[in-house]
């Protein structure tokens, strides 16, 4: 027989799951579009600054390119981080507040974006249902007294008490 692990449950936080997960991978893409620049600045700097008829003083701005990549290099590192953060939440939904925490504080110390902030939150707010849990009735669920019922001697239709005539066999019940 079937035995469902102790941190089972079933409701996932997908939300929370693939809001982190595409911002995360948004800002990898960001990280990597910095770093670009960063790059290309630096590349662009260097033409300059080797001009053929003497040197060029670029002054603060020589050095843009390294804040460029070096924000580049941080954004990727945390992007990263929210990218696994957000697999390890999907994989342990029990431990939501610890993922969502981080994905919360690595998207906004990281630039993550809006996206990452809303799944972190999201995670944070997750109520986990664990299986095998009792369920709680819903409001739809009607849990109140039942009607009692009783079966037609002549076709056996299960019907309330109250009827005086089967409504399968017309049967006088009485």
């Amino acid at each position: 027989m079937y035995n469902q692990p102790q941190n089972q449950v079933l409701n996932k936080p997908t939300a929370a799951y693939i809001l982190s997960l595409i911002g995360g991978i948004l800002g990898l893409l960001a990280s990597l579009a910095f770093i670009a620049i960063g790059a290309l600045a630096y590349i662009a700097i260097g033409a300059v600054s080797n001009y053929p008829f003497g040197y060029y003083d670029t002054g603060f701005l020589g050095f843009g390119w390294s804040i460029l990549i070096g924000l580049g290099v941080w954004m990727l590192i945390t992007s990263i981080l929210i990218i696994v953060f957000a697999s390890k939440l999907k994989a342990n939904p029990i431990e939501h507040t610890k993922w969502g925490a981080l994905i919360l504080i690595f998207s906004i110390i990281g630039l993550g974006g809006l996206l990452g902030i809303i799944g972190g939150i999201l995670a944070l707010v997750y109520k986990p249902v664990m299986a095998g849990a009792p369920q709680q009735p819903s409001p739809q669920q009607n849990w109140g007294p039942q009607p009692i019922t009783r079966i037609c001697p002549q076709c056996g239709r299960v019907v309330n008490e109250n009827v005086k005539f089967c409504p399968n066999c017309g049967k006088q019940l009485g």
